[in-house]
Formats: C-alpha cells, sequence, structure tokens
C-alpha cells in the first residue's frame, strides 16, 4: 500500500503531462487503474491512514483531469467512480468528489444528464439523515444512530455508531454524516435546477420539507469546547441551505407558501444561535 501511494504522489506531483497531446494516452493508461483502486482495491477509511492517503491522491488526481473533448469519452465512468467514492467514503474524499461531479455535469451536458438524480437522491439522503446527524455529534445517547436510513449502514469501514463519550478527535466522518458535505449541497442543487430544468418540478416537493426540518433542529443548547468546531459547521449547512430556500422563493413561491411560518421560525432561531462567525451570521 505505501509502494502505491509513493507512485500515485509521484503521478499527482507530475500532471503537467494533462495539458499536452499526451493526455489520451494518460487516460488510456491510468483511468482504469485509478477506478480499480477507488472501487475494489482500497476501501474507505476512517482514520488518515495509508490507505486514505492513497484514496485521496488518486481522487485528486481525477479533480485537476482538465474538462476537454479528451476526457469525454471517460465522463460516464469518471462520474460513475466520483459518485460511488461521495456515497461511501469519508468527507475529505467527499467533498472532492462533489467538485469532480458538478464540474462533470455542468461541463458534459446534456450527455451526463441522466446522471443527475442520482446525485440529487443523494442530497435527498444526508437531508433524510440530518436530524440523526446532528444526534451523533451532540446527543450522549447511544442509540440515536438507528435513525440513519439502511444505505448509510453500509459504510462500515468508517463506523456508523457513536462512541462512548462523543466522536473520537481526529476521526474522519462518513460523507453521508457530515455537515461539511451538506455545506456544499444547497449551491450545487440550486446549480442543477438551473442546467437541468426538468428535475426541478419532481424534486422540490420531496427536497424542500427535508431542508425545511433541517433548519428547524435547534442543536444542543451548552456546546462542549471539544464539539465547538463541529457546532460552526451545523449551523454553516442550516444557514447555507435556507439561503437555498430564499432562492425557492424567488422562483417557486407557491411551494414555500406552507412552510413560511416554520422557516422564519428557524430563521430567527438561527440568528440567536449563530456562532460568532462572520461568514455565517453575515
Amino acid at each position: 500500500m505505501q509502494i502505491r501511494y509513493q507512485l500515485a504522489t509521484e503521478v499527482r506531483d507530475n500532471l503537467e503531462i494533462l495539458h499536452t497531446s499526451e493526455y489520451l494516452n494518460f487516460l488510456k493508461s491510468y483511468f482504469r487503474v485509478f477506478s480499480a483502486i477507488l472501487t475494489q482495491l482500497t476501501k474507505p477509511q476512517a482514520s488518515d491512514s495509508v490507505e486514505h492517503k492513497l484514496r485521496n491522491v488518486i481522487i485528486e488526481i481525477l479533480n485537476r483531469l482538465p474538462h476537454s473533448e479528451v476526457l469525454r469519452p471517460f465522463v460516464q465512468d469518471l462520474l460513475k467512480v466520483a459518485m460511488h467514492v461521495l456515497t461511501t467514503d469519508n468527507e475529505e474524499n467527499g467533498l472532492i468528489c462533489m467538485r469532480i461531479i458538478f464540474d462533470l455535469l455542468r461541463n458534459y451536458r446534456p450527455t451526463l444528464e441522466s446522471e443527475v438524480q442520482p446525485f440529487l437522491d443523494f442530497v435527498k439522503q444526508i437531508y433524510q439523515n440530518f436530524r440523526a446527524t446532528v444526534s451523533y455529534f451532540f446527543d450522549d445517547s447511544s442509540g440515536n444512530d438507528s435513525q440513519m436510513t439502511a444505505s448509510q449502514h453500509t459504510i462500515v469501514h468508517i463506523g456508523s455508531q457513536r462512541p462512548p463519550g462523543g466522536p473520537i478527535p481526529g476521526q474522519l466522518n462518513p460523507s453521508t454524516r457530515s455537515f461539511k458535505i451538506v455545506t456544499e449541497c444547497p449551491l450545487i442543487v440550486m446549480f442543477l435546477f438551473q442546467l437541468y430544468s426538468r428535475y426541478v418540478q419532481t424534486n422540490i416537493p420531496v427536497l424542500l420539507p427535508l431542508m425545511v426540518t433541517a433548519i428547524s433542529i435547534p442543536g444542543p443548547q451548552h456546546v462542549p469546547p471539544n464539539l465547538k468546531n463541529h457546532y460552526v459547521e451545523l449551523k454553516g449547512a442550516q444557514v447555507k441551505t435556507v439561503s437555498f430556500l430564499t432562492y425557492l422563493l424567488r422562483s417557486f413561491a407557491d411551494y414555500i407558501r406552507p412552510h413560511e411560518e416554520s422557516i422564519s421560525k428557524s430563521i430567527v432561531n438561527l440568528l440567536v444561535s449563530c456562532p460568532d462567525s462572520v461568514s455565517i451570521r453575515k
């Protein structure tokens, strides 16, 4: 594993070839190898192990592939690999995959239009899990993880049970239990709705109530020092979700109207409970 990591690092540090006529040969030589490592030869990790570093380096390489016509024959497979990692790996790798997915969906439409719904389904899943995610980080009860969806329990390598005494410092959270991932979702969904408008009518009625519920969750009244960062991430995710709801208000007011009172109360509560973070308060 260490040798693979060193070799992958060398490739990452010498990516000038991607901007030459050898780009296609690079893809033909390396893409299947990278795909196999991420989907078959390694597993998602909960710690900063060599195996995690190997996966991370390869995902970085995939994220830096130029989006030219040379890449087009590989985009379907690349998107599938990125979705696989996003839904099964930790948040560090998941965040990079979100950038890969969005860039592909933006640059290769309408070729990838059929792949938009799987990403929107993932967004629905993490909002369905939002209350359980809050409980995982801030509740002392050990049974809260039962609220997670069945699909999340497939991420056994990262760990779905809350350790006694709270989350372990330094542990990498799965992407399906990550406030950082939630924070990135609203903006991407907004752009996808603009690029692929046919998905709006079928997804807003499902996604909107989940988002309204997510922003209504108050979180803890007293935050232990070791959970302060998670609390800031929680409020950041809720504020980004509110921003998306205000976007919907401009064009889809009829969908928002039944939730007006709940959204208003949540915004007031967020103003009261927001931590001293300039970006979040703004």
